[in-house]
């Protein structure tokens, strides 16, 4: 259904209220656009990104998450694989200033049970990224990720605009 991704991203940041109080973190919010989306499928899939977000930030520093989205044109992405240059899709980003990753990882993250860290380091049982992706799959979207070693990471979601 039509959503606005303001409110299912409203209702995220209550939920983990506790989590980003307790680390401080910051969330910039910028533009959000409505998307037809399974609502309850997207409150997980954000969850999931900010909870890592969170989680992944570095030791001692304050994170700071950015989350925006906009309506753009498939013509517009010539370097995305897979998009329709035909069609409008609504771009979801979500970027943080973490410990990141190598980007040798980028399309093992999304595999279920693969670990970047070991358990004593980060807890978690390494399948919210293969929700996220199974999420995005179930509506026909992309997702992107990109990172560098201690700066950061970037998830791009395309799903078709209508």
């Amino acid at each position: 259904v039509k959503t606005n991704l303001l409110e299912i991203l409203e209702e995220v940041k209550k939920d983990l209220k506790e989590t980003l109080i307790e680390k401080n973190a910051i969330i910039e919010v910028h533009a959000m656009c409505d998307c037809d989306v399974i609502p309850f499928q997207f409150r997980q899939l954000i969850n999931n990104l900010i909870s890592n977000s969170v989680k992944f930030s570095k030791p001692g520093e304050r994170p700071h998450i950015k989350i925006q989205s906009e309506v753009i044109n498939g013509n517009t992405l010539n370097n995305v694989a897979q998009i329709d240059a035909k069609k409008r899709y609504c771009h979801i980003q979500i970027t943080d200033d973490g410990i990141g990753f190598d980007p040798m990882y980028k399309a093992k993250i999304f595999e279920v049970f693969q670990r970047l860290h070991g358990k004593t380091e980060y807890s978690g049982t390494g399948i919210g990224l293969a929700i996220v992706k199974k999420i995005v799959d179930n509506h026909g979207g992309i997702i992107l990720a990109s990172s560098e070693i201690n700066k950061g990471a970037t998830f791009d979601i395309y799903i078709a605009y209508s």
